[in-house]
């Protein structure tokens, strides 16, 4: 019993030594838990200067699917992982018409990363029936209850880094202290804008990424600090382009006319309900005379082909014959080089309506750099951060038939012009990879 007793004394003793040391550490953890509620430990050690290791990029997305984003998504993941880094995607079930093909197939990307199907009553199917009105409000509110389960399922994973493009998915990483990179490719509206002001200043929003200035700008005015949001622009798989045959090549292997100037458009035809600039071309194919007795050939590559009968409609209205037309669905990103190779002028006839809506420079812009062709662009802000007129491309007024045919016969006519521009692009894109671009986010990301 004295025994017990003298060890019993020895105990509070030392606890009395130590009191001071236990006090000053919960101090300590109180602040930091009132800085970042319940922040993971990860996100101390790389507030410290450990390396990444684990990241989860979360994606409300259908995929596969047919529409550039999916791709982004994947070849950013790809390129995280090839730093070294474990990556997994997860994304919802959804009905997909691609059922059965991995985004590793579809995409042409190589399997460094993990894929994860989560469970998801998917909304899409109502709109089919539902007046937009009314669809939009349900498709939100669907997005945000699915985005907190998701992120219930992400943290489990103790990753390094979460990442993502959807607000209401940054929205409940940050509000679970989940350290957090936000890429921006649209200016937010109504329920995100509102979503994203009230995480704009956390700490566990560990960076911002903006597609382009303006879109970064109007972060700034809702609140996010402006050291934390920078602009990295898309990326571009070089390799694809290493081996690209010459034209000639290209338009044998594409059953296209060896004879004929070929003016092209390689991307999807239309996205989020708006035209992508296939009717400007269509007008301007009015404007541009026979070059050395061959007739041009506007070449339209990606779908959707249900669009194509109004355009051939539009083309007998204003009198463009339909064999100056072909249209083409969609093709493997591994075949896209070949495509724009085959033509003497890729064009990118975007809207002001469509960037507005849009915000960021769409992603086939770098491809069309890469591919060694001159390029001709509507004059829009976000277009000019990457292209500039008279060096790298030929930037014409958006909305005008009549100059982009002008555009495009001044760019047939001046080959040495022509050439000196593609040669200018591609040098200038090289910058422009995806590697690059992961190596940037995640040296910004050790920084903060």
């Amino acid at each position: 019993m004295l025994a017990a007793l003298r060890e019993s004394r020895a105990d509070e003793g030392h606890k009395e030594r130590v009191k001071p040391f236990v006090g000053l550490f919960r101090g300590h953890l109180a602040r930091v838990n009132s800085i970042t509620p319940k922040m993971p430990l990860v996100y101390l050690w790389q507030r410290w200067g450990v390396g990444m290791e684990r990241i989860v990029y979360l994606a409300n997305a259908r995929l596969p699917t047919e529409k550039a984003h999916g791709y982004q998504i994947c070849k950013m993941c790809e390129a995280f992982a090839d730093l070294g880094v474990k990556v997994r995607l997860l994304h919802p079930r959804r009905h997909n018409p691609l059922e059965g093909k991995s985004v590793f197939e579809y995409y042409g990307v190589r399997p460094v990363f993990e894929v994860q199907t989560l469970p998801n009553w998917d909304v899409v199917p109502l709109s089919r029936w539902v007046p937009d009105g009314w669809f939009a409000p349900v498709f939100f509110l669907h997005a945000f209850l699915w985005a907190r389960y998701a992120v219930g399922k992400a943290a489990r994973e103790k990753a390094d880094l979460y990442y993502t493009r959807e607000a209401p998915i940054a929205f409940w990483l940050v509000r679970q202290g989940l350290p957090t990179v936000y890429e921006a490719h649209v200016v937010p509206k109504r329920g995100q804008r509102w979503l994203l002001r009230l995480i704009s200043l956390h700490p566990a929003l560990r960076l911002v990424v903006a597609l382009a200035g303006t879109i970064k700008e109007e972060l700034v005015k809702m609140g996010f600090r402006r050291d934390r949001v920078v602009v990295i622009p898309h990326g571009i798989d070089l390799s694809h382009f290493e081996k690209v045959p010459s034209r000639e090549r290209c338009r044998h292997r594409l059953n296209l006319p060896l004879g004929r100037p070929i003016i092209g458009y390689i991307g999807r035809f239309r996205a989020v309900g708006l035209e992508k600039g296939i009717p400007e071309l269509i007008n301007a194919m009015k404007y541009l005379p026979s070059m050395n007795g061959a007739e041009p050939l506007l070449l339209c590559v990606g779908g959707p082909m249900d669009a194509v009968p109004a355009y051939f409609d539009l083309a007998r209205r204003i009198g463009v014959p339909e064999h100056r037309l072909r249209f083409v669905d969609r093709v493997p990103n591994t075949e896209v080089p070949c495509w724009i190779r085959a033509c003497d002028v890729i064009v990118l006839p975007l809207s002001p309506a469509y960037m507005e809506k849009i915000g960021a420079m769409p992603l086939k812009l770098f491809e069309y750099m890469a591919a060694g062709v001159p390029i001709l662009a509507t004059d829009l802000p976000s277009i000019r951060e990457v292209l500039r007129h008279g060096e790298n491309a030929w930037l014409i007024p958006p909305g005008d038939p009549k100059a982009l045919a002008e555009g495009i016969r001044h760019l047939l006519e001046n080959p040495e012009l022509a050439r000196r521009l593609a040669e200018r692009a591609r040098g200038d894109v090289q910058k422009y990879t995806w590697k690059h671009r992961a190596e940037t986010i995640l040296r910004l990301v050790g920084n903060t």
